[in-house]
């Protein structure tokens, strides 16, 4: 059974809302909750996935009551392949002059950082139910740090607080964001 646009906005509603929020993994999402878009994108193709970045870029532009967009993209299941959406990414951000104006956060349900071992607990601070692009605009992020203090902590504070809850705990949160407690097939 395919999942649907709804359900895989759901699941990643869910996971910002408890994991996200609930863990303070950004300190400054709980405030933008209601100014953000979720939308899907089905396409396989790192082409079409780009078009549909740059596009909400320019509904961005149009509606500026919404800071943030948050692209979910089901088809790229590979961490490998959703890392070439992610450098085309900012490729695209770049050749169109809206680097400075957006920027790209990351997050797949595959995450590794780069150096850490792979059983970290580390890298549940950048997975999600799916894979997701995460357009931020600049300026809002900009205002974000002004008003926290010492935000370069974020990382540090974040990776101890995985360590704490560990492995077996964070899978559960990031389980229990799909409907009924179980990934769809």
């Amino acid at each position: 059974m395919t999942t649907t646009d709804n359900e895989l906005i759901n699941a990643t509603q869910n996971w910002v809302s408890s994991v996200v929020v609930g863990l303070n993994f950004c300190p400054f999402a709980r405030r933008e909750l209601a100014n953000t878009r979720y939308l899907v994108c089905r396409h396989p193709q790192i082409v079409r996935a780009i078009d549909a970045l740059l596009d909400e870029c320019a509904i961005l532009d149009r509606q500026p009551e919404f800071a943030t967009s948050l692209i979910i993209y089901p088809a790229f299941v590979t961490f490998e392949h959703y890392n070439q959406l992610l450098n085309e990414g900012n490729l695209a951000l770049e050749r169109c002059g809206l680097l400075g104006v957006y920027q790209l956060a990351s997050f797949h349900p595959e995450y590794l950082f780069e150096g850490e071992p792979d059983n970290s607990p580390s890298h549940y601070t950048n997975r999600a139910p799916y894979p997701i692009l995460h357009l931020l605009r600049e300026s809002a992020v900009e205002q974000a740090l002004k008003s926290y203090r010492d935000p370069e902590s974020i990382p540090a504070r974040n990776i101890a607080r995985t360590q704490v809850l560990g492995n077996e705990e964070l899978a559960r949160m990031l389980d229990s964001c799909f409907s009924h407690g179980h990934k769809p097939t």
